[in-house]
């Protein structure tokens, strides 16, 4: 059975020959009353408060979760982001080697173009100059064979061949 303030405040009792003193009981039980109230009061409060600090727990606990989720979302995308940059920079890196031999490869074929070239001009050089030497030799032949008033061989100087 429970008991309230109120059932207290409205207990009464049979008057019987040889009874308790009823002012003493009713002062008593006034205390009683007045006590029990306050302690419901208090049980009340401390209730409310319970149920809020519960209420405020849960919501930090929420917080303290979210706040895990977060760091770890974070940490997962800084790992993220760290391993981006090295697959990045490992790229630019091949990418960089890559064009070096592409640079150095044409820069081999440019040098072999330029000394077939200087072979080929070379070649025509000496051509050129032998043709040269050989037109030379005519045209003296030809001053000569005029000087000798055009009859026979006038004596010609020998041409060095190189």
């Amino acid at each position: 059975m429970k008991v309230t303030p109120l059932d207290i405040q409205q207990k009464r009792f049979h008057v019987a020959f040889r009874g308790y003193e009823r002012s003493e009981v009713e002062a008593f039980l006034d205390v009683v009353r007045e006590e029990m109230e306050g302690l419901v009061r208090e049980v009340t409060e401390l209730r409310e408060f319970h149920l809020t600090y519960n209420e405020r727990m849960q919501d930090y606990r929420g917080r303290e979760d979210t706040l895990k989720s977060t760091m770890i979302t974070t940490h997962k995308l800084v790992e993220d982001l760290k391993e981006n940059a090295r697959k990045e920079s490992a790229l630019m890196v091949k990418d960089a080697e890559i064009k070096y031999q592409q640079t150095l490869e044409r820069a081999r074929e440019e040098r072999l173009r330029l000394e077939s070239e200087i072979i080929e001009l070379r070649r025509r050089k000496h051509h050129f100059l032998e043709d040269m030497k050989k037109m030379i030799n005519m045209h003296l032949e030809m001053a000569h064979f005029e000087e000798g008033g055009g009859e026979g061989k006038a004596e010609q100087p020998e041409a060095k061949a190189d």
